[in-house]
This record gives structure tokens, sequence and C-alpha cells, in this order.
């Protein structure tokens, strides 16, 4: 075998070495994050419950999937008389690099939300507003509202926000209650004899890095019935340290060893025997 011949031969295990250390020693991002969205669900006077149900969204750092309904019809809440006009809609998304992002609600006929890239949630309110209907009768009292939604955010490093949006809302009694448009966290409006409101209740269901937000939850007084219209949950997203593209194992470490070795041992031969013609 001629040196130029065994330069280039070593040459190309070199090239393979340095590619074999590089899929090792290259991170893979495999942070995860979760975020779901429920317009509504309702706690009935006789104990039984009904739902919108969930829209879920997850991310294990690679691929991302979601599950569930995203604009489901009123009648899935059943026969209950509490949300008596309105569209449930309830998004979410969790994203590769370690975010997530919700939004739920409920909004007009034809209305909707979305979704931005930064997490940003987008209402359009639609038309003939929503309605929740607190006590029947000669003389009813309602909550009326153009819309009424949360939103979250919440990101692998532990970040996150919240918030609750309620347009043009008030309750509807003899003298209307006006209700705060963008509530700050654990705002509690009574209305006398009828309900206790709280908007925007916040908690963090699984620790710090998780956020829950409820736009509006309604206590009927005197009554086991209760309204809880918008959840939005982000997180808890992890934040999880980089891995090798290719996992390590004890053949990995043999081959690369046996290669690098092999790779030493002919750029010396080659160094010593440079222009003479060698026997194979």
């Amino acid at each position: 075998m001629t040196a130029p011949r065994l330069r280039r031969r070593a040459g190309v295990v070199a090239a393979a070495t340095a590619a074999l250390m590089a899929l090792w020693a290259g991170p893979a991002a495999a942070d995860t994050s979760t975020a779901s969205a429920t317009a509504a669900t309702l706690t009935l006077a006789g104990g039984s419950t009904a739902s919108s149900g969930s829209f879920s969204a997850t991310s294990d750092g690679a691929t991302s999937s979601t599950s569930g309904n995203a604009q489901p019809a009123l009648t899935v809440l059943g026969s209950q008389t509490l949300i008596t006009s309105g569209v449930l809609v309830q998004k979410a998304v969790a994203r590769t690099d370690g975010s997530s992002a919700a939004c739920a609600g409920l909004v007009g006929s034809g209305g909707g939300i979305s979704i931005g890239s930064d997490g940003s949630c987008t209402v359009t309110p639609g038309t003939g507003g929503v309605s929740i209907r607190l006590v029947g009768g000669a003389t009813p009292v309602d909550v009326l509202a153009d819309a009424i939604t949360s939103r979250c955010t919440a990101t692998s490093a532990g970040a996150t926000t919240g918030g609750a949006t309620l347009t043009n809302a008030r309750v509807s009694t003899a003298v209307a209650v006006a209700l705060p448009a963008t509530p700050a966290n654990g705002t509690s409006v009574s209305v006398s004899g009828v309900a206790t409101l709280l908007l925007n209740g916040q908690t963090q269901p699984s620790g710090a890095g998780s956020i829950r937000v409820s736009a509006l939850y309604v206590t009927l007084a005197g009554s086991t019935a209760r309204v809880d219209v918008a959840d939005s949950v982000c997180g808890l997203n992890v934040a999880t340290l980089p891995v090798p593209a290719l996992p390590l194992s004890g053949w990995t470490v043999a081959a690369g060893a046996v290669v690098a070795g092999w790779a030493v041992l002919a750029a010396r031969f080659v160094r010593r025997r440079a222009g003479t013609v060698l026997v194979a």
C-alpha cells in the first residue's frame, strides 16, 4: 500500500471519528410543555355536573399534539338552564421550545378565539352576546356580556402570565351592575342575596411555573350550583438537560475508541514512512 493511499484512508477514518464524536456530543432539545382550555364547567343544584370538555395540547420537545373539540356546541352542556346563550370556545398550544398557551371562554354567535405565535389570545366577540341566568322567574337576574374569556402562557423557564377579559359585562338586575373589563386577580363581586362572582381567579395547580385562570366563577346563594366560565391552564413546563443526539452506550464508546486509536496509529505510520512504498 502506498503512502498517499494510506494518507487518504487515514483522512477518511479521521473524518468518520469526528462525525461519530459530534453525534455523541451534540445536544438534543427536549423541553416539555402542556396547556389546556375548558370553556365551561357547571355543577348543577342536584349535584350533577356538565362540561364543555377540554381542548389539550402537549409537547415532548420533539413533537406537539392536541386533543379535544375547540368549539363544542352549547348543547354539550345538556338541559341545564344556567348558560342560556353564547358559543363555547377553547384552544391550547404546546410548542417544542418549551412554551405553551391557552385561551377559553364564551363569545357571541360567529365569534371565536385564536392564539398567536407569541401566545397572545385574540378574541372576536361575535353577535348576540353571552347570557348566564342566576335567578329565573318574573324578575330574572343574568350576567350579560359580549364575551367572557381567559388566557395564560407558560415557559420551561418557569415564567407564567394570565388574565381575563369580560367585554361589556354586567349583572342585569333592577339596577344594572357593571363588571370590570380586565379585572385584577381575585376580584370578588357580590350580588346581594343572589350570588358571589369571582373574576380572574388564579391558582398554581402544579406549583410554581404553572397557572390556572378562571374568568368567571359563580357561587349561587343558598344553592350548591356553581358556574365556572373560561378556564385556561398552562404548565407545568419542564426544562430538561441536553442529551446526546446519539445515545451513549458501551458499544458507542468502544467503537469510537477503536476508530480514534486506529486513526492516530495510521497517521504516525504515514509520517514515519512518507515518501516510501509500503507492502500491505
